[in-house]
């Protein structure tokens, strides 16, 4: 009975362990999850199936080894919420299919983002949408969704800074530039980057949310090809 027990008390303290964590980091939904949370609950679940039928490792260890598997996953998630590179390693970037009606072959062809087009297809009939020749605008997201723009629809828009981080890869997309961007800030009286929360780029123009929640409008606008995603 005395084993059985100990089983049934590393049972409660590792699913407490990881309840709280998600709970702690706001990730209570498959959706939010990312590839970052889907490998270390892997992880976490290899430390707790592994050691929860042994007497071999001593509860205080089996408790430590779990925190570290937490902290170290909280930490990997930090670290690709504020360094662009490592974000775009660990989640990925937006992948543009179609620009104004015409495939982008560089991006489809590409065997590191392993598209297949035939499921793309299948996907895009389950949206509704019948043919390609529908479409001025597709890309593919992070979490495997398509973003689909037909004939005469809005562009979506584009998150080109994140807290205070200026992600590049956004402004290739509506060729723009850090130089740009920073010219933009300066018209609005920014004075620097970590002031920013969020900036984002549609309609031809680049709203600033600012740390506090003001938003900051660029009354200018730019000629609204410019904000079709490169």
């Amino acid at each position: 009975m005395e084993y059985y027990f100990l089983v049934v008390i590393k049972f409660i303290i590792g699913f407490t362990i990881i309840l709280v964590h998600m709970n702690l980091s706001g990730k209570t939904q498959l959706s939010q999850l990312t590839p970052i949370d889907f490998i270390g609950n892997f992880v976490l679940g290899g430390i707790m199936g592994g050691v929860i039928y042994t007497d071999a490792i001593p509860l205080y260890q089996y408790i430590t080894v779990f925190l570290i598997g937490v902290i170290f996953i909280s930490l990997l998630n930090y670290i690709s919420k504020k360094f662009n590179f490592f974000r775009s390693v660990t989640i990925g970037n937006p992948i543009p299919i179609i620009k104004k009606g015409q495939f982008i072959m560089e991006n489809i062809t590409e065997k590191k983002n392993k598209i297949d087009i035939l499921n793309i297809t299948s996907r895009l009939h389950a949206q509704g949408i019948h043919s390609f020749q529908e479409i001025s605008y597709a890309q593919i997201e992070p979490d495997g969704q398509i973003t689909v723009v037909c004939d005469g629809a809005q562009m979506p828009s584009l998150i080109v800074m994140s807290d205070g981080a200026i992600l590049g890869s956004a402004l290739e997309q509506i060729e723009k530039d850090e130089t740009w961007l920073k010219s933009e800030m300066e018209k609005q009286h920014i004075e620097k980057p970590e002031d920013v929360f969020l900036a984002e780029f549609w309609d031809g123009k680049v709203n600033f949310i600012l740390q506090d929640g003001k938003i900051k409008k660029i009354k200018t606008t730019v000629n609204k090809a410019e904000s079709q995603p490169a």
